[in-house]
């Protein structure tokens, strides 16, 4: 017993000693044992951290930027083994059992950190009971209890039970139960069959239905707002159950009519008769006529466009929440490769030195639109864009309907369209030859996102597939009627994916995948006949970052009507794809490493691996509250036109594979 007490003695003094001593960094924390979970996934969930690689240290000597250096501290350690514990008991393992040493090199000052786990077997689900829910309707006890169902031969997972439990209290609010809450779990460890037993209580109080619907509005634009409107577009209606979500996408289509500088939907709890409770709108209200100047920073078609724009926005325009928008813009595009000093010299249609757009737009929005919750916008414009090798001057009108839907649902965005457009394609040619098209457009664009984050999305995933169908309107006119329609009939399908998958507990390290595919295809008349802005394109910020903006097209497609030598028209099929792996080191900075493919072809049979542009490089993020700026520098690391890798091809500098590029936002 003396003997032992002196060993104790000792390595209380050493670990005392070492805490005092502030000149002993924590070099390394090791695991051993843990064959469940990585190393790295434990390390997020310790206190402990290691001391930063030194560079980092040296830049924080004489910058804001870096890391300080990290010391061992001995009585961090007892929070790490209950944080280990907890970790392992909300993942099955019970029986786990964690003990921890290090050793101290005295020349370098360094401690290096083991902490040994002994894992012990897991457990599995056992029998669930539901307790609280015996006096609600069956129908929503039904659905509690269909929620919190578990697998039997699953490993227990805390985790995973709290999303359940949230679900399921979810259930309850949207079924009238505004009071209602999430007691506790008890959980039986049953170490013989090494099953979690729970018992789950849930406190659910009366089922409760909205009273009235009462209006507080104030500021600025208040008299010019009738509150019966605003009521009508909650969608809520006295005498209907209280449903919390119901009340939450309410007050988002209040905020999205524009009227409103700060809009509250709420129940007031503290007037409740019985079961019936008053549903509250608070609200101020801004002014009604808006003149809106605007600096323009923008990725369309893949290059960066800087420019200025000017709107007026009047709101409530003829009642109902419609919003009318007139407004005009122009943009330079690829902005940093401009030469500005031949720009002054030769500005001409000719010239290729300045690249952009003019557009002027007229729109009307309205919200809940024939008392549905639908947006409708009716929009009129007309752009003049002018490009390396054509101009081309649209101008048309578009109706969209887009409609709301719920978030837990598949499909959770659904978007209808019919644009009527008259494009006029001037190419730039010896005798600058015009091409006058018509176009009369059905769209459709169906989407799903479980992303958490629209600036730096760390999880979940965004999906989208956009369909248009052209001319088979005035087509089926021209039969009625008797006369011969000019135009191509075609469809155009774009299907998108993005993926986000965190590489770590913080998520500030991200894997990002995203694939892109279209097809169009003509199926009276010809290519030559289907809109030059219609075509599909690669290359840009937000695609092949390795070629510039619509640089990847169809290099041997037919000539447009044959009067042009090189096509500038895009191609009828494309397939292209990014993966990023993203690391966020600070809450302002990032940077990326990233790998893009893609091309385009004259139809998928054409399609051909060996055609498939890659490239590869390092961008950096900078993270503003508005959005992401961000500066990529891609490199073509395989360029079809050649068949060449990059370390093939020796006529090339590396240097002159490199393509800068400059963003706002993430490039997916």
């Amino acid at each position: 017993m003396p003997r032992i007490l002196v060993i104790t003695l000792a390595f209380l003094f050493s670990s005392a000693s070492l805490a005092q001593d502030d000149k002993y960094e924590l070099y390394s924390i090791k695991f051993e044992g843990n064959n469940q979970f990585s190393s790295s996934v434990l390390r997020d969930i310790i206190l402990s951290e290691e001391t930063p690689w030194w560079f980092w240290k040296f830049l924080n000597s004489f910058t804001p930027l870096g890391s300080e250096p990290v010391y061992f501290d001995s009585s961090s350690t007892a929070i790490d083994l209950t944080a280990l514990k907890d970790f392992y008991n909300a993942n099955s393992f019970f029986l786990a059992q964690f003990s921890y040493e290090y050793d101290v090199d005295s020349t370098a000052k360094r401690v290096n950190l083991i902490y040994k786990i002994i894992e012990g077997p897991p457990s599995y689900y056992g029998n669930v009971q539901i307790k609280g829910i015996e006096k609600v309707p069956s129908a929503v006890a039904w659905s509690i209890q269909q929620e919190i169902a578990v697998d039997t031969t699953d490993h227990f997972s805390q985790k995973n039970m709290e999303l359940k439990i949230e679900k399921a209290l979810a259930i309850l609010l949207n079924n009238g139960y505004m009071l209602a809450s999430f007691d506790s779990t008890i959980i039986y460890q049953d170490t013989l069959y090494q099953k979690a037993e729970q018992e789950i209580y849930f406190t659910t109080h009366q089922q409760f239905v909205i009273d009235t619907v009462v209006v507080e509005k104030r500021g600025e634009g208040a008299p010019f707002v009738e509150e019966d409107l605003l009521s009508k577009i909650t969608g809520i209606s006295p005498g209907e159950i209280y449903n919390f979500e119901k009340i939450k996408r309410s007050q988002v289509r209040l905020f999205r009519t524009g009227l409103f500088n700060l809009v509250v939907v709420n129940p007031v709890e503290e007037d409740t008769a019985g079961n019936r409770v008053p549903l509250k709108i608070d609200g101020s209200i801004g002014r009604m006529n808006e003149l809106s100047p605007e600096v323009i920073l923008n990725n369309q078609q893949s290059a960066l466009n800087v420019g200025l724009g000017i709107a007026f926005i009047k709101k409530n325009f003829l009642g109902e929440a419609r919003k009318l928008t007139i407004g005009s813009s122009f943009g330079v595009q690829d902005f940093f490769n401009i030469d500005y000093d031949k720009l002054i010299k030769r500005f001409s249609f000719r010239d290729t030195t300045l690249l952009g757009y003019i557009d002027a737009r007229l729109k009307i929005e309205q919200p809940f639109l024939f008392n549905r919750p639908i947006l409708g916008t009716w929009e009129n414009y007309a752009t003049i864009n002018k490009q390396r090798n054509f101009n081309i001057t649209t101008y048309g009108s578009k109706a969209t309907f887009e409609f709301e839907l719920p978030r837990y649902t598949f499909v959770n965005f659904l978007s209808t369209s019919y644009n009527v457009e008259r494009t006029h394609e001037l190419y730039r040619t010896r005798n600058d030859s015009l091409s006058n098209k018509l176009l009369s457009i059905l769209g459709v664009d169906i989407g799903k996102t479980t992303a958490d984050d629209i600036l730096f999305p760390t999880q979940g995933l965004n999906l989208s597939l956009n369909m248009e169908e052209a001319n088979s309107i005035p087509h089926l006119i021209s039969k009625i009627l008797n006369y011969k329609f000019e135009g191509a009939l075609f469809y155009k399908v774009l299907a998108t994916g993005s993926f986000y998958i965190p590489m770590n507990r913080k998520k500030n390290s991200i894997f990002a995948i995203k694939i892109r595919s279209g097809h169009l295809q003509a199926y009276h008349g010809d290519y030559a006949g289907i809109p030059l802005n219609r075509t599909f394109f690669a290359g840009g910020s937000n695609s092949v970052r390795g070629w510039r903006s619509n640089e990847l097209r169809p290099s041997d497609a037919d000539t447009v009507r044959g009067i042009i030598g090189e096509n500038v028209k895009g191609g009828t099929f494309l397939l292209e794809g990014n993966f990023e792996l993203r690391y966020r080191f600070i809450e302002e900075l990032g940077t990326v490493l990233f790998y893009d493919y893609g091309n385009t072809w004259i139809g998928y049979k054409d399609f051909r691996y060996d055609e498939l542009a890659m490239a590869a490089g390092i961008g950096f993020r900078y993270y503003t509250p508005i959005a992401p700026f961000r500066i990529d520098f891609g490199f073509k690391f395989y360029d079809p036109s050649s068949k060449k890798f990059i370390w093939q091809d020796r006529d090339k500098s590396i240097w002159s594979n490199l393509e800068f590029h400059f963003g706002i936002g993430e490039a997916f």
